[in-house]
């Protein structure tokens, strides 16, 4: 990992390069995906304020801290840096390891359950859109099928006034589904 120092209106420190390059080795095995940091410090009046940004492929924290000592800011700066990619690397642990919202039952599919857990739950309904039933012959849904991305078209046949659904089977093929009387 490279480690830039930059002093505005004051000199960095042989004791706060010290404990940055510490502090920084520390974040660099929590991420070890660091490539390189920056670390500002700046003088005003009686406070030493120090920025840290660190930069990863994937991730950049930032943090700032004011305090009297220069060697101090820049350590506390470097501990917010160090709670930010703790909470980080939480955050994706807890989402690779969790269950798909798709997979679990739904608050009254659980609230009716009856907690022996024999049985299965029911598949949800998930409505992905609303269609406009046209009148229009097999042959026009079919040509309509071509324009559509969802492989879906539902119509009403002139002749038996009846609602069909024409669609895109797993093998190319169209399927067509025809209400009985």
């Amino acid at each position: 990992m490279k480690i830039e120092f930059t002093g505005r209106q004051t000199e960095v420190p042989a004791a706060a390069r010290r404990v940055a390059e510490r502090k920084l080795a520390k974040l660099g095995r929590l991420l070890p995906s660091l490539t390189r940091a920056h670390v500002t410090l700046s003088a005003e009046r009686h406070r030493q304020v120090a920025e840290v940004s660190v930069h990863s492929r994937h991730l950049d924290l930032a943090a700032v801290e004011a305090t009297p000592d220069a060697a101090a800011s820049v350590a506390n700066a470097i501990e917010k840096l160090v709670r930010q990619a703790e909470k980080q690397r939480t955050r994706i642990r807890t989402r690779k390891g969790a269950a798909s919202p798709r997979l679990l039952p739904s608050p009254a599919e659980a609230a009716a359950g009856d907690g022996d857990g024999a049985e299965a739950p029911l598949p949800r309904v998930i409505r992905a859109r609303r269609a406009v039933v046209k009148f229009m012959t097999l042959e026009e849904a079919m040509l309509e099928m071509e324009g559509r991305p969802d492989g879906v078209v539902v119509f009403r046949d002139p002749g038996s006034e009846r609602v069909s659904v024409l669609f895109r089977r797993r093998d190319g093929n169209l399927g067509l589904v025809e209400p009985e009387a």
